[in-house]
C-alpha cells in the first residue's frame, strides 16, 4: 500500500523550494498580530499512556462553556492534538528521552489518535451531543495534527518499502514524515467524522536547533495537500523571528510567563508586542497550578495573561492558541471553588465574543502613522538616519519624524540629543559632526542630505526643531530651515513641530500660510494654540487622558491632533477609536497591523 512512497522525494524535488525575495514593503506591510482561519486553538496532549483517555465527557469544557447564569455556548473552534512521549520511556521529539520512537511506535501513536470512543472520535461525539442541546455551531471545528520529530541521527527507525530509514540523511527524514502525513490524512478521511475538518499539521519541535533544514520542504509537501503548517516556538527560541521563512503559515508566540513566579508580568507585554511586530499569533498558558486552591496557586498569573491580552489587543486582533497543561480546562470545570468558575466565565466570554469582532481584514483607519525618528527599529537602520527615512517610506508610513539642530557654523544637522559622542551640536562645527557615526554606520546626516534623499520618496517630513540655547539661534535655525525646504521644493511635504514656544511662534510668523505647525509641549491648551496661529497640537499620549476635553477641542477648532510616542497596541487602539489624526510611534509596523 505504500509503493508510491519511493516517488515522494521526486515529488518534493519538483516543488520549488526557493523562498520569495520580498521588498522591504512586502516584508512589513502584513505586520500586526497573525490571524488564521482558526481563531482559538486548544492544545490537546494525547497519545501517551500517562495522559487521560480523552473521552467525550472529558472534552465537554473544551467544546462548550456553561456560564454561571446557565447559558451554554460553543467554545474552541480548533483543536491541536500532539504528543512528545509514549509515557513508557520512548520519545517522539528531541530532549524528552534518550530512547527514540521507531516506526511501530509511530503507528501505535496513530492507533491511539484514531481509537474509537477516544481522542478524535470522542471529540466528534461530544460535538454531536452538544449540538442536540444548543443547536448547530456557526463554524466547523478545525483539527491540527502534530508530527513526530525525525530525531537526527536515528538509524533504527525502520523501513519504508524495503528501504531502511537513516535519519542522518535529510531525504529519509522527509520521506518518513511525508509517509506519516499521508497516514494521518488517510485515516482521518476514512473515519468520516461528522463535525471535524482536518485543517493542517503542527511542527512539534519548539525551536530549529536540530531540524532547521526540514521545515521548508515539509511545508511545500503539506501545501501540496492543501493543508496548513503551524508552529509554536518557545520564548526567544532559535528561529522564532524567521517563522515565515521556515515555511509556516502561522506561528504562535509563547510568553512562557505562567510557569515561574520570578518572571515579571512585563514579559506578557513584551511577548504581545513581539508577536505584533513579527505578525505572529499568541499563546495563552496555564495548567492545574492556576486552580485557586492549588498549593502555591498561580491563579493570579492566569489573570495577568487575560489582563495583558486584553490591554495589548490580542483578544481583539490575534489568533490564539491555549496551552492548559494536561487538562487545565477540565480541572477548572471540575473545581468546586467559585473563583475558578469566575475566571473561566471571563475567559470564555472573551473567546465567544471574538467570533464576531475578530475580523480578517482590519477596517480602514482615520489615524495615520508617523515613524518616530524614522523607522529605526529594524535591521540596517538608526534613529535620525537616511536609512530610517527610506524604510519608513517603504512600509507606507504617512510621515517620518526627525530632529534638527543648528551647529556652531550655522549648518543644519540631524540628531535627537544635544550631544553626540561628547560633542555639543550647537558648539561643534558641521564638519566634525558629519564625521560622527550613527548606530548603523551612517555618518550623521545634514538636513540637506536628508531632504535630497526625501525628494525621491513620497513620505511626509515631520521636522522637529529642537529648543536651542537662545531665542536668536532658534530664529536663525527656523529661517535657514524654511529657506532650504523652499529651495528643495518640499514646502508642501514638510510639517513642523517643536517644544519651544519661541520656535513655534517663529514658524507661524515665517512659514507659508496653511503650513502644518504643531506644538509638542503640554503647557498650552488647544484654544491658546489656535489664538497663536498654530494649526494643531502634538501632545503626549497621557496629556489627552489628563485633559479629556482637549481632543474634542482640537476637533471643534478644526485643528490637527497628533500624539506621541505610542508603542503599545492598546494605546494605539485608543487613538484609532477616538479619531486622533496622527500617531507617532517607534513601532510603525505594529500600528499598520492593527
Amino acid at each position: 500500500m505504500f509503493a508510491y512512497y519511493r516517488n515522494v522525494l521526486k515529488v518534493i524535488s519538483c516543488i520549488c523550494l526557493s523562498m520569495v525575495s520580498f521588498s522591504v514593503y512586502a516584508q512589513f506591510i502584513d505586520q500586526g498580530y497573525r490571524q488564521d482561519k482558526i481563531k482559538d486553538l486548544a492544545l490537546i496532549y494525547q497519545g501517551g499512556v500517562h495522559r487521560i483517555d480523552w473521552t467525550s465527557d472529558q472534552f465537554v469544557p473544551y467544546v462548550v462553556h456553561q456560564f454561571a447564569n446557565g447559558h451554554k455556548d460553543w467554545l474552541f473552534d480548533g483543536f491541536l492534538f500532539l504528543e512528545f512521549t509514549d509515557g513508557k520511556g520512548l520519545s517522539f521529539a528531541t530532549r524528552y528521552s534518550d530512547k527514540n520512537a521507531k516506526k511501530n511506535d509511530w503507528i501505535w501513536l496513530l492507533d491511539r489518535l484514531f481509537e474509537q470512543g477516544k481522542a478524535l472520535s470522542a471529540l466528534d461525539q461530544c460535538i454531536d451531543t452538544q449540538k442536540q442541546e444548543i443547536g448547530k455551531p456557526k463554524f466547523t471545528h478545525q483539527i491540527v495534527l502534530g508530527l513526530p520529530e525525525m530525531l537526527p541521527g536515528q538509524k533504527d527507525w525502520g523501513d519504508l518499502n524495503g528501504e531502511q530509514m537513516d535519519f542522518s540523511k535529510q531525504k529519509h527524514q522527509i520521506k518518513a514524515t511525508c509517509w506519516y502525513i499521508d497516514e494521518l490524512m488517510r485515516r482521518f478521511e476514512g473515519a468520516d467524522y461528522k463535525h471535524l475538518k482536518l485543517s493542517g499539521f503542527y511542527w512539534t519541535a519548539e525551536d530549529i536547533d536540530f531540524c532547521k533544514d526540514l521545515s521548508v520542504p515539509l511545508s511545500k509537501y503539506i501545501h501540496s495537500k492543501k493543508k496548513t503548517f503551524c508552529w509554536i516556538p518557545y520564548w526567544q527560541a532559535v528561529g522564532f523571528n524567521k517563522w515565515r521563512e521556515l515555511g509556516f503559515d502561522i506561528a504562535y508566540q509563547q510568553p512562557n510567563h505562567f510557569f515561574k513566579a520570578s518572571i515579571p508580568d512585563k514579559r506578557l507585554e513584551e511577548a504581545c508586542q513581539s508577536a505584533a511586530e513579527l505578525n505572529m499569533g499568541m499563546e495563552l498558558e496555564f495548567d492545574e497550578n492556576a486552580l485557586f486552591d492549588a498549593k502555591d496557586s498561580f491563579y493570579n498569573r492566569l489573570v495577568a495573561y487575560i489582563d495583558h491580552f486584553e490591554r495589548q489587543q490580542a483578544f481583539r486582533r490575534s489568533s490564539i492558541a491555549y496551552y492548559s497543561g494536561n487538562h487545565g480546562f477540565l480541572d477548572m470545570y471540575r473545581s468546586t471553588n467559585p473563583k475558578d468558575h469566575e475566571i473561566m466565565d471571563r475567559l470564555a466570554k472573551l473567546i465567544i465574543d471574538r467570533r464576531t469582532h475578530l475580523k480578517a481584514k482590519p477596517e480602514a483607519k482615520h489615524t495615520k502613522v508617523i515613524a518616530h525618528r524614522g523607522f529605526w527599529n529594524t535591521a540596517g537602520s538608526a534613529q535620525n538616519s537616511i536609512a530610517g527615512l527610506v524604510k519608513a517610506d517603504s512600509i507606507g508610513c504617512y510621515g517620518t519624524e526627525f530632529d534638527v539642530w543648528l551647529t556652531a557654523d550655522n549648518q543644519l544637522m540631524l540628531n535627537h540629543d544635544g550631544w553626540h559622542e561628547g560633542h555639543s551640536l550647537e558648539k561643534t562645527s558641521s564638519s566634525i559632526l558629519r564625521s560622527l557615526k550613527l548606530n548603523n554606520g551612517e555618518n550623521m546626516p545634514t538636513l540637506e542630505e536628508f531632504l535630497d534623499r526625501a525628494k525621491k520618496l513620497k513620505i511626509r517630513l515631520i521636522l522637529e526643531m529642537k529648543p536651542h540655547s537662545t531665542p536668536e539661534r532658534e530664529t536663525k535655525a527656523v529661517e535657514l530651515v524654511l529657506k532650504m525646504v523652499k529651495e528643495k521644493k518640499l514646502t508642501r511635504r514638510v510639517e513642523y513641530i517643536t517644544f519651544s514656544r519661541h520656535a513655534l511662534c517663529e514658524f507661524i510668523r515665517l512659514a507659508p500660510s496653511k503650513t502644518p505647525i504643531l506644538y509638542l509641549g503640554q503647557d498650552i491648551s488647544p484654544k491658546e494654540l489656535k489664538q497663536l496661529g498654530a494649526t494643531g497640537a502634538d501632545y503626549n499620549y497621557w496629556a489627552f487622558h489628563k485633559n479629556p476635553g482637549w481632543l474634542q477641542n482640537l476637533k471643534d477648532l478644526k485643528m490637527i491632533s497628533n500624539v506621541w510616542t505610542v508603542n503599545s497596541p492598546d494605546e494605539m487602539q485608543w487613538c484609532i477609536d477616538n479619531g486622533i489624526d496622527l500617531l507617532t510611534t517607534d513601532s510603525p509596523t505594529m500600528f499598520i497591523g492593527l
